[in-house]
This record gives C-alpha cells, structure tokens and sequence, in this order.
C-alpha cells in the first residue's frame, strides 16, 4: 500500500500516519480471510438478517451495483467457486499444489441478497457467502484518498487499485507506472492522470495448480470456474474506482475481442490489454491518458516466469 499527499502543509504528516488504522478497520469488516471479520460472520449467518457496519454495508452496496451494472459478470457471490478453485485461504498461506473445497453456489445468487437500509442490515440466502475482493480494495483505496485530500491532493495505492483525489498541487497529472506482467520490475510505460481510478486485473501473479490444472483467481460466473482467456492482464482507466475494478475484470473474463468490443463501448473508459502471447491492446480513448514514449508498435517478449 502506499499513500501520498502532495502538499507542504504539515497536517497531512498527522494524516498519513492515520491511514494504517484506516486500513485495519477496513480489513476487519471487509476480509474473507479473518474468521472474525465482519464479512465472516454474516456468512455464517445465512438466512439471518444481520446488522452491519458501515464499511461493509457500503462495500457490499457497490458489490451489488457493480453486479447489476455487469449483468452479473463482476459479482460477489462467488466465494464457494474461489475456495473450489483451491483459493481457500490467503495467496500467501496457498501450497503449491492445492485440493478442491467448498460447495459452488450459482452466481446469480447475488440477486437474492437482500439490504434493509433503515436498520443497516443484510440477509444473505441459505448457501450464499460473499467474497468482496478487488471491490472492498478500491473501495478502500478510494475512501482513503477523499479523507487524505482534506489536506492536500491525494494518491493511494492498494495493492495496484489506484485513486486520484485531483491532480496534483501544480495542476499536473499523476504519474502512474504500468506494469508489465511479464517482467514485474519493468514497465510498460507511464499513464498520466488528474483525477480518478486506475485498476489493474490479471491472472499473472495469483495463480497455483490444482492437480494438473493451473488455476487463477478470476472466476468466470458463467462457468463458475477460473476464466479461460487470452488476456494476460487489463489495466483500465475510469472516473470512479468500482467502475475501474469491474471493468478490468470485464474485460479480462471476457477475453480481447469481446472485452475490448465491450470496452469501446463504454465513454468513460480507457483500457490496455495484455495478451498471453505478449501482444498489447490500447482501446481508442487510452493513448490520451499515456506518455507519448509508452505507445509500442510490436509485441511484448519475454516469457512468464
């Protein structure tokens, strides 16, 4: 994580040290991985209204709005298809060769979860459990920037969800590295952006094997297993940070032609594509956001490591 202020004002050192407390609270409430966590405690309490507090309660709201802005392909019932996929705990803790696990319960499940926003509680169908990933991290990323930006323009970093709370304190633009998957210590050039989110999607670092399959940790709600696709990684542009977490992941299930079909559709977003094969993809919007010495003619080469 990283979290940056642009300003001389010397409140925003006081600020900056406020934001690993932050970050806890919103891994109390939000992770999957902490049997005592908030998030784990109303799965197990299916069937059950339960109350909630307020990070989770927004987070699982813009779950949802990301679910029905997708039609159901970025959604956060999931969680029975991850752990199945032998992401049953944190990536860290994961064993090389893991074993299947967890009952599937059908994506569109999600649809069936319902919110009481008088009394701030949520009922989660019988068999449904969520897992609020890359959300709950944009989220996150996102809230932090708007507290920090009280002192000055904000840039927070979690785990490659990128928030802007505006350009920075000359009125120029962040800049911002994109990684190549391919070789993790190079990049693919510079993205320069005033405001808004950046996020990044791939099945380049979080994957295992399972038996002889290698897996990853995007689901394809369609098939409720690993997403076949020949993307690589998406790395995509977007005024809010929900727009960019769902939109990368739409891109990447769906594959390059249909994901970038998608993406040209969509006004507000720019995205670049990494193929398997290391070809790269700009949507049409995307050069406008790049340094002008990042645009490549020819492929990636390298291999995957």
């Amino acid at each position: 994580m990283l979290a940056v202020v642009d300003t001389e004002d010397l409140r925003a050192q006081q600020q900056l040290a406020l934001v690993p407390g932050w970050f806890a609270d919103w891994e109390q409430q939000l992770s999957r991985f902490r049997k005592d966590s908030d998030l784990s405690q109303l799965n197990a309490a299916q069937g059950r209204k339960v109350a909630v507090r307020s990070a989770l309660w927004e987070v699982i709201k813009v779950a949802l709005q990301v679910a029905q802005q997708s039609n159901g392909l970025v959604c956060p019932t999931l969680l029975g298809a991850l752990e199945s996929a032998g992401y049953d705990r944190t990536f860290d803790e994961l064993a090389p060769q893991r074993s299947a696990s967890g009952a599937i319960v059908h994506s569109d499940a999600w649809r069936a979860i319902v919110l009481d926003p008088q009394k701030r509680a949520v009922t989660l169908p019988a068999g449904v459990r969520l897992d609020l990933g890359g959300i709950a991290k944009g989220w996150a990323a996102e809230q932090a920037a708007q507290l920090l930006s009280l002192t000055g323009p904000a840039l927070v970093d979690a785990g490659g969800d990128i928030a802007m709370s505006g350009p920075m304190d000359d009125n120029g633009p962040w800049p911002i590295a994109i990684t190549n998957p391919f070789e993790p210590e190079d990049s693919l050039g510079t993205l320069l952006i005033k405001q808004g989110a950046v996020a990044t999607s791939g099945r380049d670092y979080r994957r295992w094997q399972l038996g002889d399959h290698e897996m990853h940790h995007i689901i394809d709600p369609r098939t409720d297993a690993p997403a076949k696709t020949d993307l690589l990684t998406v790395t995509i542009v977007a005024p809010t940070m929900a727009q960019a977490e769902m939109s990368a992941k739409a891109v990447l299930i769906q594959g390059s032609q249909a994901g970038l079909a998608w993406l040209e559709s969509q006004a507000t977003l720019a995205g670049l594509l990494v193929l398997a094969d290391g070809q790269i993809i700009y949507s049409r919007s995307m050069p406008a956001f790049l340094e002008p010495t990042t645009i490549r003619e020819h492929a990636i080469t390298g291999t995957r490591s």
